[in-house]
């Protein structure tokens, strides 16, 4: 029997409505689905614009780091309202009274007598950032500032700290702040002299000659003086080292007219080395690096002959060859010979690493004052150190001496070196 269209609308009378029922059910959940990718579209524009914010005053951060750095290198002229002729160093970029202007009253060192600071918060008396935009308020354009401190209290008696520590705090629109901190040494490389000339020897000890090839003399005549005693500190070194016994035995021994201040030569061990002069793999290594830093600041020299920098200005030559040098101040590497005549007077550090001989010609009245190393060794190949020759001949006075402020001097040309950089 066949049910009529009429019986099967009366037997499905309850069902009347569900398709409205699922209609609205569907469009609620499209008009959910609609509204969530509403709101996370957005919250992904507002994200998008903190985050431009937010690498903005990375950016302003950066940039503040980058010019003290600049002040720190020696590129930045102090405040017209500092004293005539201040230099910046590391003892007075990280004192309050030295780092900053003497209108500034803050008791952070923040480089306020290099860095122009310009920006005066609403109440306060003195401004507190440096803006990089000319229109900055703390919710439009960028600014920094620069706190400066020495990680390891380095006392005063001590001299300049060897590291400082820079936190900069980078400013962006929208109230954006990020912090940035830099550890940077003072210098590139790390030498404390263990005598006034050194002589690295040759690795298997072949001792240097002083009476037939003539590889370590030291003169004739009773005018020139050699000494280890500090001309600053007052400090006693040996006037000569070697790395071997046989070496340190033949200094003394070339030292027949008593011209050299006691005590006259000493061995140094390995371990009191510099850590770029106990291999030849390490001093390779250091004059790479060396080189590529000399490429940098436009010191670099195939050859080279007269002064390299002044008393007044100290320079930083790196000379891959031979270099005769009358004179001069800073700091000297010689991977060929170096050849000193005339008058050669120079106060700094001089490295001969590579061809490893020097040779004074006399005749002349001049002072080199600081520290001298040599040291013998193929530069661009293989193979460990050889035999060293330092060989002065002819008469004149002249005085090669030991000067400590000499030596930091010539470390601090190079500029100072980051170790470490981080967001905090």
């Amino acid at each position: 029997m066949f049910e009529t269209a009429q019986s099967i609308c009366n037997k499905r009378r309850d069902e009347r409505g569900a398709a409205l029922l699922t209609v609205l059910m569907i469009s609620a959940l499209l008009l959910s689905t609609g509204g969530a990718l509403l709101l996370v579209s957005s919250m992904a524009m507002r994200t998008a614009v903190d985050s431009t914010a937010e690498m903005q005053a990375y950016y302003a951060a950066e940039a503040g780091m980058q010019s003290t750095l600049n002040v720190l290198r020696g590129n930045v002229a102090p405040n017209a309202s500092l004293p005539e002729g201040t230099q910046i160093n590391f003892r007075g970029a990280m004192t309050a009274s030295t780092s900053n202007a003497p209108s500034d009253t803050s008791t952070t060192a923040r480089l306020s007598g290099w860095l122009n600071y310009d920006y005066t918060p609403t109440g306060e008396s003195a401004p507190d950032r440096v803006t990089l935009s000319s229109s900055y308020t703390p919710t439009t354009g960028l600014a920094y500032s620069v706190a400066v401190t020495d990680p390891d209290n380095t006392p005063v008696a001590s001299g300049e700290p060897s590291r400082l520590l820079l936190r900069v705090t980078g400013y962006g629109p929208k109230g954006a702040v990020k912090k940035l901190e830099l550890l940077v040494k003072r210098t590139t490389f790390d030498y404390v002299p263990a005598s006034m000339l050194l002589m690295r020897g040759a690795a298997d000890c072949s001792p240097m000659t002083f009476t037939s090839d003539l590889e370590f003399t030291i003169g004739n005549s009773n005018a020139k003086e050699y000494s280890g005693h500090d001309r600053v500190s007052g400090a006693i070194l040996p006037t000569f080292g070697a790395t071997c016994n046989a070496d340190r035995d033949l200094e003394i021994a070339a030292d027949g007219k008593d011209t050299a201040a006691a005590p006259k030569a000493e061995t140094v061990s390995n371990s009191s080395l510099p850590q770029w002069l106990r291999s030849a793999n390490d001093a390779r290594a250091f004059l790479a690096d060396q080189k590529a830093s000399a490429i940098g600041q436009g010191r670099y020299f195939t050859e080279f002959s007269g002064d390299s920098g002044s008393s007044s200005s100290p320079a930083f030559t790196f000379v891959d060859g031979d270099c005769s040098l009358s004179g001069g101040a800073g700091l000297v590497i010689v991977t060929g010979n170096l050849t000193m005549s005339g008058n050669p007077s120079f106060s700094g550090l001089i490295l001969v690493l590579g061809g490893g001989h020097v040779q004074r010609n006399g005749g002349g009245n001049g002072d080199i004052l600081g520290a001298v190393i040599v040291a013998k060794f193929n530069v661009n190949g293989s193979g460990d150190f050889q035999a060293p020759v330092f060989d002065t001949n002819g008469g004149g006075n002249s005085l090669m001496q030991y000067d400590s402020a000499a030596v930091r001097s010539a470390l601090n040309i190079v500029g100072p070196r980051t170790l470490g950089f981080h967001e905090f």
